[in-house]
């Protein structure tokens, strides 16, 4: 997990220095607390900016929010810069909006020291909506409705079993662990992990951004443009791939059933499995090159860039399909 807004330096500030105005220090220190009393069903709305977020469970009906900023910094022709929150409880929401605010957009400053985070005690059953810019989110062992929007802040969950889990991000880490229920992903070109999870839906639409799936079971879809898809030991009724140029690892555990729809551009795709799984299977690839290790495999057919054939045991479909991308397919002991 990297949170980084314990320090801002420009470099372009550092140039532009001796031609700007006069340097002013200054510093903002400022630490808030405030507590609401809350019931089930209540919404937490938190507005965070570059701060970053902690939210740990307690067994009290009651939010407890500190907040502290403290900024150290150079002004070159800036106006003054101050810091608040704004608090809110009103038919069942508690709203919490932090904002940075500067009389001025002319000149610049250097950050020489800045902390700005938000510790929140909840219960769990809060619903929670979070927004902010560059600030993460490490939440731990919830239970109600999760939805985040980020800009490049990280994003940690651990432990924790909503029904829902919302995430929309750019180019910040995700990872959530050991968590339970739907998950619904949507980021630029940041990496997403889930570890050792249980989701009978979870769909990740990304750029760049490689995904990793590990020791996990559910329905997946995922579509990345350049980014690499592994999924390792993972059991699934369903799976939907799409790529342009990332390249498609799956390892399958012990699974009755499977309904598997790989496609790429340019990536290999590489398909394991253990020997049990009984399934169609179809491999189409206009350039690649295809491997198949399938012992038991019945009804084989092939053609120049093709091949096809069933698996004993089963009624589930595999099917693979790639422009230029090699593809594999393998049956493991």
């Amino acid at each position: 997990m990297r949170f980084r807004n314990l320090a801002v330096l420009p470099v372009m500030a550092l140039a532009a220095t001796a031609a700007s105005p006069a340097a002013r220090s200054a510093e903002i220190r400022r630490d808030y607390h405030e507590s609401f009393q809350v019931e089930r069903g209540c919404i937490l709305s938190l507005r965070h900016g570059d701060g970053d977020v902690t939210i740990r469970k307690w067994d009290r009906d009651a939010i407890e929010i500190d907040v502290h900023y403290l900024a150290e910094y150079r002004s070159f022709g800036g106006g003054e810069r101050d810091f608040t929150v704004e608090f809110r409880q009103e038919d069942g929401i508690v709203e919490v909006d932090g904002r940075e605010k500067s009389e001025t957009t002319v000149g610049f400053l250097i950050f020489n020291v800045k902390e700005y985070s938000y510790t929140i005690k909840a219960p769990a059953y809060v619903i929670l909506d979070i927004t902010g810019d560059d600030g993460g989110v490490d939440i731990e062992g919830w239970e109600g409705d999760i939805e985040i929007d980020l800009d490049d802040g990280d994003i940690l969950l651990t432990g924790s079993s909503p029904a829902d889990t919302r995430i929309r991000s750019g180019d910040g880490e995700i990872e959530l662990e050991n968590h339970e229920g739907n998950i619904d992903i949507e980021m630029d070109d940041g990496p997403v992990s889930i570890l050792g999870s249980r989701s009978p839906r979870c769909v990740i639409r990304g750029g760049d951004g490689g995904v990793v799936v590990r020791d996990s079971e559910g329905d997946f879809g995922i579509e990345t443009d350049d980014g690499n898809i592994d999924l390792y030991r993972v059991r699934a009724g369903r799976i939907d791939i799409l790529t342009s140029d990332g390249e498609v690892d799956i390892e399958l555990r012990d699974t009755g059933t499977i309904e598997m729809d790989a496609r790429t551009a340019d990536g290999d795709v590489a398909v394991r499995f253990p020997e049990g799984l009984g399934a169609q299977f179809t491999i189409d690839s206009d350039g690649g090159v295809i491997r198949a290790d399938l012992p038991s495999a019945v009804n084989l057919q092939k053609g120049e860039n093709w091949l096809s054939g069933s698996l004993p045991g089963g009624s589930g479909n595999i099917r693979v399909r790639t422009d230029e991308g090699a593809v594999t397919l393998k049956q493991t002991r």
